[in-house]
């Protein structure tokens, strides 16, 4: 038996439609969803003026409702046919026509088409209260002429820029549009396939480049939509519980496909976990239903699961032929876990013939993991399960979908845990009898326990440099540690010579460590494998041993929390990725990167000056300048990125218009400011993000750079955003600066203190070291109050810069 057609796999470079109700958000996703993709943006009304020569509103003015609606209609057909390939194509509402709507359909054997829709009370509050009942009536028709949907989630939330207890050092950012970019941008990575890739190329140790089946060890926080429902604590409070979630819808309320919408777009935003998509068969309090019998509700519900881009859809093999064709068919890039429930008495065993049977026709189907559970009754010793497993290995080639298999009772799933992978978790405040295919434990004990069981081992973990008693970061991951159930240590160790650092990296116990100063360019020659990005910016502040058995990444990756002699290394740089997670959090919607014209500012030319421009660089801005009291310096680190440019295959760097308008690329993305006092350089927009990298404080006895920007340069209309890396003492005086110049002239600037960042650097090397999601809210936590205890200490720190 083989599966049928994946029918929405399509062109990489397939345009992509956006397609609702006005109100919805098309026009800012669609702005959003370009910029990411670097794809040119088509709006229907400005198409229809572009053929026609007018606007659509004198269009209906000249010559009437009849001849309009078929000119829309023509419009709206050719701009479909004419954009097939690179744009994001925002629809009007000539989307609600039957014509435009058949259009549509076809369009989707091809594209894909994305139905945005969000809460009916955002929507009635931007509308006539008439027109919205007869719009949001009109909009259910959507779903039908679309192959995907992306829930807008509102938030109206604000999001705290900074981490000091000071009411002077926090700024409050609307954050609504900055979660929907990344909800929406995430979305889009997945339906297209190149989020998961791209990760991996670019740092095979990232926590999100490996899939939850191909880890060492993974788990499953299982969360029904019944319990959801009635949930009296914050979403966030579940935060790194597990290394994906799974959804059940187990009950079917009024307007099922908006909650059950609306709950997938919560999952994502609050947990970030990759997601799991299950649905029941016989939803709680309702009758149950014969085998025979078939009801297109719990069908329509596994296909919205596929719309909703889930990472995971879960199907039951047991059930109608149909049903699991349908599922198969419209999978998209979603994976398909197939699964064979035993629910009750009788459950053959597992050296019974029919599981390996089982196994075969999921594998036949295109299944890409295998989940097989039997309720036991102390029939089944735990040998016949692993013999069980090593059947499946030796009789059924590789490639072969990975397999979960465990036993269950009334008191849950078996324990120790009988799989390695996907192992189902649930909260404590869940009741056994709500869920017995779960073990009622965290997460952290569920992992705690592999340590117990000596199959992992607790390792030595280090921040190390010239300077680096104050760290915060010993605090910070000792607490993630504890709280995600690893026996690890943390500790700052002070050095400054390479044959020291390798004496540290050769223990048995060796982890990974974070490098300071003098570390992150002078060891990049003592390590085999680099990440893409360690590369690029020419320096590592992150060291991995490298245990695997084999040569493969992923052995290496999955060796992790492993002790065992190491004589090669891996190297990271997680300094850029931090301080690109603070400039986009921070940066606001009119100050979104255009290529073009977007202009940043770094202040040194030390290896963090060289993480702030990769991190620019990596947001999409290509005009980029560099001031350093030693302007020599400066211009190593401009020709290090400008070599780099001219390397790059496919490198969109775009210069000022030429004199016919025409765009001319142009490789050289960095440029040296020699002297503060000389003007902003002509041709080029002033500043929107600036990020100073140089110390507060003094290393070596020579004056602190106290530096302040020139009036000159800020006078951006838009504001922007300004990144401060030190913070020892908090306030220095950029910062002070900037607070007073955005109270006494531009609100718009923005300013994100060292605190927030040093935060987002710990958590960022948690996560490469252990291949574990962060507790990030914990570790911002106890970055602040370890950094308050310091100063009612008397410390007056290093240099600011120190992890």
């Amino acid at each position: 038996m083989l599966g049928p057609r994946n029918e929405r796999v399509f062109d990489p470079n397939a345009s992509i439609v956006l397609v609702g109700c006005r109100g919805a958000g098309k026009r800012t996703l669609g702005f959003m969803g370009a910029l990411h993709l670097r794809r040119r943006l088509v709006t229907e009304d400005h198409y229809f003026e572009k053929l026609t020569g007018i606007s659509r509103g004198q269009f209906l003015l000249q010559h009437g409702k009849d001849l309009f609606s078929r000119q829309d209609v023509e419009v709206f057909k050719r701009m479909l046919d004419s954009n097939r390939f690179g744009c994001i194509i925002e629809c009007g509402m000539s989307s609600l026509s039957e014509e435009a709507q058949d259009a549509l359909r076809e369009y989707c054997r091809t594209n894909p088409v994305i139905y945005i829709h969000r809460e009916r009370e955002q929507i009635a509050a931007l509308l006539d209260a008439t027109d919205a009942t007869a719009l949001l009536k009109a909009d259910e028709k959507h779903r039908e002429c679309s192959n995907f949907e992306f829930y807008n989630l509102d938030d109206s939330a604000t999001h705290r820029v900074g981490t000091s207890t000071s009411a002077d050092c926090r700024q409050t950012v609307p954050s609504k549009l900055l979660n929907v970019r990344e909800d929406f941008t995430k979305f889009l990575d997945q339906i297209t396939g190149r989020g998961a890739t791209k990760a991996w190329l670019e740092s095979p140790f990232s926590v999100v480049a490996i899939p939850p089946e191909f880890r060492s060890y993974s788990y499953t926080l299982r969360l029904r939509l019944s319990y959801l429902q009635e949930l009296d604590m914050a979403l966030e409070e579940l935060e790194a519980s597990a290394d994906c979630v799974e959804f059940i819808i187990d009950q079917w309320p009024g307007d099922v496909a908006e909650v059950v919408s609306k709950q997938v777009a919560l999952l994502r935003r609050k947990l970030g976990l990759p997601i799991i998509y299950h649905v029941e068969e016989n939803p709680r309090g309702q009758r149950r239903r014969a085998p025979e019998e078939k009801n297109p509700v719990d069908s329509d519900l596994l296909e919205l699961g596929l719309r909703l881009g889930v990472e995971y859809l879960s199907v039951d093999l047991q059930r109608d032929e149909s049903l699991i064709q349908r599922a198969l068919r419209y999978k998209g890039r979603s994976k398909v876990i197939g699964n064979y429930w035993y629910m009750g008495f009788g459950a053959p065993p597992w050296h019974d013939d029919q599981h390996l049977e089982n196994y075969r026709r999921a594998q036949s189907l295109g299944c890409d993991l295998v989940r097989m559970a039997r309720f036991s009754t102390g029939d089944s010793p735990v040998g016949y399960l692993e013999s069980f497993k090593k059947r499946v290995e030796q009789t059924i080639p590789n490639p072969r979908p990975p397999l979960v298999a465990y036993d269950f009772s009334v008191l849950g799933i078996r324990t120790p845990l009988q799989s390695k992978i996907l192992n189902p978790v649930k909260h404590r405040d869940m009741d056994t009898d709500r869920d017995f295919l779960a073990i009622i434990n965290t997460y952290s004990h569920s992992y705690g326990l592999e340590f117990q069981q000596f199959l992992l081992d607790p390792l030595e973990f280090y921040v190390t440099g010239s300077n680096v008693s104050w760290s915060l970061s010993p605090a910070m991951q000792n607490a993630a540690y504890e709280f995600s159930g690893m026996p690890h240590t943390f500790q700052a160790v002070t050095c400054s010579t390479l044959d020291r650092l390798t004496q540290i990296c050769l223990s048995d116990t060796f982890g990974g460590a974070s490098l300071t100063a003098p570390f992150k360019l002078a060891i990049m020659p003592q390590l085999k494998i680099k990440s893409h990005h360690a590369t690029a910016i020419g320096a590592v502040n992150v060291v991995l041993p490298l245990r695997g058995k084999t040569n493969a990444i992923l052995d290496h990756a999955n060796s992790r929390n492993k002790a065992g002699a190491a004589q090669e290394f891996f190297g990271d740089n997680t300094d850029w990725s931090s301080i690109f997670t603070c400039l986009r959090r921070a940066i606001s919607p009119r100050n979104y990167v255009q290529p073009s014209k977007t202009t940043g500012l770094v202040i040194g030319a030390g290896g963090m000056a060289r993480a702030a421009i990769y991190a620019l660089i990596q947001l999409g801005c290509r005009n980029i300048f560099i001031y350093n009291r030693t302007v020599e310096r400066a211009r190593e680190v401009a020709n290090h990125f400008n070599n780099w440019a001219k390397g790059q295959q496919g490198m969109v760097a775009m210069a000022k218009p030429s004199a016919d308008g025409s765009q001319l690329p142009t490789l050289e993305i960095c440029r040296v400011i020699e002297r503060l006092a000389d003007p902003w350089p002509e041709g080029y927009q002033l500043p929107t993000m600036v990020i100073s990298c140089v110390p507060a404080t003094s290393l070596d006895g020579t004056p602190p750079a106290d530096f302040v920007m020139p009036e000159g340069w800020l006078r951006s209309p838009t504001g922007g955003v300004v990144v401060e890396l030190a913070y020892e003492p908090l306030i220095t005086p950029l910062v002070a600066q900037m607070y007073a110049y955005r109270d006494q002239v531009n609100p718009s600037w923005v300013v994100v203190d060292g605190l927030e960042v040093v935060a987002e650097m710990a958590i960022e090397a948690f996560e490469l070291m252990t291949g574990r999601m962060a507790p990030k809210r914990l570790m911002k936590d106890v970055c602040r109050r370890t950094w308050e205890q310091q100063q009612r200490g008397g410390g007056d720190g290093a240099s600011g810069l120190v992890l």
